[in-house]
């Protein structure tokens, strides 16, 4: 006889679309095709109905399905200790409705493309009950700094509310190769992302393209490179990276956007989200993420 079980939906997941919330709640232990024919079979009903995968939710729903053959855990693995305990370390804000985490270089936000597990997924194994804890944002697995995760879907639908409406401020530190004009303020053109296969995507220049603008500061002058203050107004795919590159002064450690003659011993990119300020509730939330880099041979020096 098949076992059935039972969800039942909560407030905080009111308007939630059905196959959204399958998702996050069998996360990427059942495939999202199986979902969807569970759900076109008839396997995965609402109050003891054929539903649609956008059907939006209402609270006191109960969604009723099969026990289902569930795939190891990806998040198992044999070093997952010593990255729970780094990912823990470089948590710089909690409350009830969000994290934020200092993510260190060359950890994706979250898993999948061969990967067994990204911030993301180390963060719910720290904190029990975190089945809806979400990337509020990304930033490349190259690049270091502010993280915002959600505990709550109210959370999330409040902080991308506030990203849409580009209430959010976030301020990155860089290196480049070359000496940044001192009149180069802000750059701004429409930006368009490409696949380059399956799994890598690289953006260009388009008139149909999306606008794109990041006003850059002169922090600091070494010989051969500059330390700039980035303050992206948008929040397009690369787009610091690009900029930087199409100006023609690439950062240091990006493979994907450089220049032939730039040649350094950066082990990293160096691209780093400082600052970010945001709204938790009624308050004004300003998180700095110290760091400091070694800009020759690429390690990072934390204060």
């Amino acid at each position: 006889m098949i076992k059935i079980s039972f969800f039942l939906v909560s407030d905080d997941d009111c308007g939630r679309r059905l196959d959204n919330f399958l998702f996050s709640k069998f996360k990427k232990n059942l495939p999202k095709s199986k979902i969807y024919s569970s759900i076109r079979k008839a396997k995965i009903k609402v109050n003891q109905k054929k539903s649609k995968p956008d059907y939006k939710l209402i609270a006191g729903d109960k969604i009723s399905y099969p026990e289902f053959t569930i795939k190891a855990q990806l998040s198992e693995s044999p070093n997952l200790e010593s990255h729970m305990e780094i990912i823990k370390k470089s948590i710089i804000y909690d409350s009830d409705r969000f994290v934020v985490i200092n993510k260190p270089p060359n950890y994706a936000v979250h898993g999948g493309s061969g990967l067994n597990f990204g911030v993301i997924e180390i963060v719910r194994k720290l904190y029990k009950y975190s089945e809806n804890f979400n990337l509020a944002h990304r930033i490349d697995k190259s690049t270091s700094g502010c993280l915002i995760i959600a505990k709550k879907m109210s959370a999330l639908r409040d902080i991308h509310k506030q990203f849409r409406q580009r209430s959010v401020k976030k301020v990155y530190e860089c290196v480049v190769h070359g000496i940044w004009p001192e009149n180069l303020k802000v750059i701004e053109n429409e930006l368009e992302v490409k696949k380059t296969n399956q799994s890598e995507r690289k953006v260009k220049k388009t008139e149909s393209g999306k606008k794109s603008k990041t006003k850059f500061t002169v922090n600091k002058k070494y010989k051969g490179f500059t330390s700039l203050i980035a303050l992206p107004y948008t929040g397009r795919t690369h787009q610091i990276r690009f900029h930087c590159f199409d100006a023609g002064y690439p950062l240091l450690g990006d493979e994907k956007y450089a220049l032939k003659e730039n040649k350094t011993t950066a082990k990293r990119l160096m691209l780093h989200a400082k600052e970010i300020t945001f709204m938790d509730g009624e308050k004004t939330i300003h998180v700095k993420s110290l760091e400091k880099y070694n800009f020759f041979d690429g390690r990072d020096e934390r204060t």
